[in-house]
């Protein structure tokens, strides 16, 4: 009853041997074994095991009173005459480890009190993919195999339904995503890497004195971003909210407050687009610190992304479509007008009013809405000529102020805002800014944002009146930054879909 690992199954024949396992599983049941007990036990993962083989083949042997208990799931069966072999694997060691069934050494008879099952119940009732513990001794097989010869074996778990050895399609690999995890274990392993990438930067955050706080995920009027928001209702308030599509303003509020280095690491939610960099639901970190300026926030955020890529890839030098990008070396800086002439090949810096981007935009078959207005069209344009162009690590800074409706006016250049993003890949990998607090010019900004969602954009910013006010009553010189999962999915080189255990499908017909 074991699967034949050469063979595609179809609906037809999984179903067959799910009716047959049933049946074996109603065995079991009907001989007083439990197919689904709650405990088990074992004394060492699998790579422990296979490890540290030969010292523990001297405490281990076939004489000992000792026996070892270790325990899997059959990756494997086979069995002949009064012989078996298991391939058993865990998550530390997925290529697997011999077990060595033998009739002589088994119960003859299934053992109820103690629910030990017999070779008879091996061979008859075991099939490929369910759990089992196993005890015994260690020593290699004839052929020179590393092995535990079991003297005795309980079912921890029946598998009802045989795994297929390849997924049809990328929908059936998303929608059962357990399997390719099964299937894959590549795939498991990126998402210890992804893993690693968070712990990496919560380590980095909290040694460095910033406080993790989480902030509300429902929200009255939602911002801190451009993007369409998700609405739920409140059934005790009878109210509908917005889901988060940013912490930023709470995270201010929390500065107001008068806390000074703090960080939140969470969901968002965005109502936008599917494609291979963003997802409506998603993790990201944000920072703010008070009394840090432009140059502390971009030196910072700099040693934080390269600690988190060591930390996660175990490496600075990493792959891109075939040439190696070293991410060690100083990112250059580059302001944004400038970088649009050197990775677009475009001088647009004389553009004033809405007519002078759209009559760039149709020069270069960019296409827009005829509702966007000025800070829209020069993003399509920078994102359309320039962004896709740029793939070692460079920094995007001095952004024009209508793209950044929260982020503080240089000095200099009040056209201009104090903010940071990383490029590389042609892709955005991260945001940040001195954090706009003059609340007169904070309310022009949403006044406008406002104005520009009353005429159809629908990703622009609402009024926050009450972050406003938060701003009145003083927030101290901030800087705040963020970056999400996608840096991750980007720099291992997979759409962000991939990167997520379980991604939002639709519902099947």
């Amino acid at each position: 009853m074991s699967e034949n690992p050469n063979a595609k199954l179809n609906t037809s024949s999984v179903e067959t041997q799910r009716d047959l396992r049933v049946i074996t599983m109603n065995k079991l049941i009907e001989k007083g074994i439990n197919p689904f007990p709650a405990g088990s036990k074992r004394d060492f993962k699998l790579m422990e095991v296979k490890t540290d083989f030969q010292n523990l083949t001297k405490k281990f042997t076939e004489n000992s009173s000792q026996k070892i208990t270790i325990a899997g799931r059959i990756k494997r069966k086979r069995s002949s005459g009064k012989i078996g072999f298991v391939v058993l694997e865990d998550e530390s060691l997925p290529s697997g480890f011999q077990l060595v069934f033998k009739s002589d050494i088994l119960p003859v008879e299934t053992i109820v009190e103690t629910q030990l099952l017999s070779y008879t119940d091996f061979k008859t009732l075991i099939d490929d993919g369910d759990y089992i513990q196993a005890s015994g001794y260690l020593a290699e097989s004839s052929t020179g195999e590393p092995s535990l010869y079991v003297q005795e074996f309980k079912i921890l778990t029946k598998s009802l339904r045989p795994l297929p050895v390849e997924l049809s399609d990328m929908e059936q690999k998303y929608r059962q995503r357990y399997i390719d995890m099964r299937l894959h274990p590549e795939v498991r392993e990126m998402f210890v890497m992804k893993s690693r990438f968070w712990s990496a930067t919560r380590e980095y955050m909290i040694s460095h004195g910033f406080l993790e706080i989480h902030m509300p995920t429902m929200e009255e009027t939602t911002g801190g971003a451009e993007a369409s928001p998700f609405t739920t209702h409140h059934n005790a308030l009878d109210q509908d909210f917005y889901l988060r599509i940013s912490s930023e303003l709470h995270q201010k509020r929390m500065i107001v407050g008068g806390f000074e280095k703090i960080f939140d690491i969470d969901k968002n939610f965005r109502n936008e687009g599917i494609d291979d960099e963003h997802l409506q639901e998603f993790v990201q970190m944000e920072f703010y610190w008070a009394y840090a300026n432009f140059d502390d926030l971009i030196n910072f955020t700099e040693d934080l992304t390269k600690f988190t890529i060591q930390k996660t890839f175990g490496t600075m030098n990493l792959e891109y479509k075939g040439k190696m990008i070293d991410w060690s070396k100083p990112w250059p800086r580059m302001p944004y007008f400038e970088f649009i002439k050197h990775f677009g090949g475009l001088d647009i810096s004389y553009a004033k009013t809405v007519a002078d981007l759209q009559k760039i935009a149709d020069e270069n078959n960019i296409k827009y809405e005829e509702t966007d207005g000025f800070g829209r069209l020069l993003d399509l344009i920078y994102k359309r000529t320039a962004r896709t162009k740029c793939i070692e690590p460079v920094w995007l800074i001095d952004h024009p102020v209508e793209i950044s409706p929260l982020a503080k006016r240089k000095t200099d250049n009040p056209n201009l805002t104090q903010r940071i993003q990383l490029i590389a890949y042609g892709s955005e990998l991260n945001n940040g800014f001195s954090e706009l607090n003059d609340p007169i010019d904070q309310k022009a900004r949403f006044e406008e944002q406002q104005s520009q969602r009353d005429g159809g954009d629908d990703e622009a910013m609402m009024i926050d009146e009450d972050f406003v006010e938060a701003l009145e009553i003083g927030m101290p010189p901030t800087a705040g930054f963020a970056y999400s999962e996608r840096l991750f999915s980007v720099l291992a080189q997979k759409p962000i879909r991939e990167t997520t255990p379980f991604p939002l499908m639709k519902p099947k017909k």
